[in-house]
């Protein structure tokens, strides 16, 4: 299920930056508006807030240092 909904929204995104010429920046704001949004309605504002400053420390404590090629705490880039 996870592997399709990925691909499902791999092809939106596509969509949206090839085909409607849309800037990521918009297509990155729609999408986590849209699932906080969700989340909010779901589980309600709170319990969503804390799974968002969970996801931003998890972020920030290195989970896409690999893919943006960062290497260090501070979230710069090597030189």
């Amino acid at each position: 299920m996870q592997v399709a909904c990925d691909a499902i929204i791999e092809r939106a995104v596509v969509k949206m930056v090839v085909e409607a010429g849309a800037p990521v920046t918009l297509v990155i704001d729609r999408l986590l508006t849209y699932a906080a949004g969700q989340a909010a309605i779901m589980r309600g504002s709170a319990v969503t807030a804390d799974h968002f400053r969970r996801l931003a420390d998890n972020i920030e404590g290195g989970l896409f240092w690999s893919l943006a090629g960062e290497d260090r705490p501070s979230g710069g880039k090597p030189n």
